[in-house]
């Protein structure tokens, strides 16, 4: 069962997305928040964490951003799905390198909300098909490398493509038949070349330069 809460400031969308959301047998919405503040203090208060937090950029006290900060540094495991009105490139980018794991425009058909919650959660990463087609697509061209600033290795590639799993680093390690300090050589070599600082940022950077290929279902 994955467990989820919906940190939006509008009541009634929040009752729209939690009844389509646990339609799902596998999603159980454990809370609801209005705004970042009341999010921080259920976190900080309770025993049961949630794997996924749904999370409007746009609220009043705590916003989207301020929260994510503190969830990067604070919860370090709990996935983050942006679901909002907001969905320009560079909100897109910011909000990945931050460390969230999905971004879905409010304007898509909220039916596939479910869809994106197991793909974060199975895959660690889903992007919504608006934000795909207005910023992704242009830039994927289905080649196996880097031809940028910097050339990857194809073990670099390979890692970026293990890397927008659900595995861990250890288990990355075990499946390329490698030993953990050399995952994490790989690792800090792919933040210091590409200018990032976590995984998120990585498998964006595979998917907008088609080493990660972007599902079409």
């Amino acid at each position: 069962m994955i467990k989820l809460i919906l940190a939006d400031d509008h009541a009634v969308t929040r009752k729209g997305i939690k009844t389509i959301i646990e339609q799902d047998s596998e999603i159980n919405v454990i809370k609801e928040v209005s705004n970042g503040k009341e999010l921080l203090d259920y976190l900080l208060e309770s025993k049961s964490l949630p794997d996924i937090i749904m999370l409007d950029l746009e609220m009043p006290v705590m916003d989207g951003p301020k929260i994510i900060n503190f969830l990067h540094e604070n919860f370090p495991n709990i996935k983050i799905i942006i679901f909002s009105l907001l969905h320009e490139p560079d909100i897109v980018i910011n909000m990945i390198s931050k460390g969230a794991s999905g971004f879905i425009s409010k304007s898509e058909d909220i039916s596939q909300l479910a869809e994106a919650i197991k793909d974060v959660y199975t895959t660690g990463h889903y992007f919504g098909e608006l934000v795909k087609k207005e910023y992704f697509n242009i830039h994927v061209k289905n080649k196996d490398g880097f031809t940028g600033r910097q050339i990857l290795s194809s073990r670099e590639v390979e890692f970026i493509k293990i890397a927008a799993s659900n595995l861990t680093y250890p288990e990355i390690a075990l499946q390329m038949n490698l030993s953990i300090k050399t995952i994490e050589n790989y690792r800090d070599s792919l933040f210091q070349k590409l200018e990032i600082n976590n995984r998120p940022a990585l498998i964006l950077f595979g998917v907008r330069n088609g080493i990660i290929p972007i599902s079409n279902k």
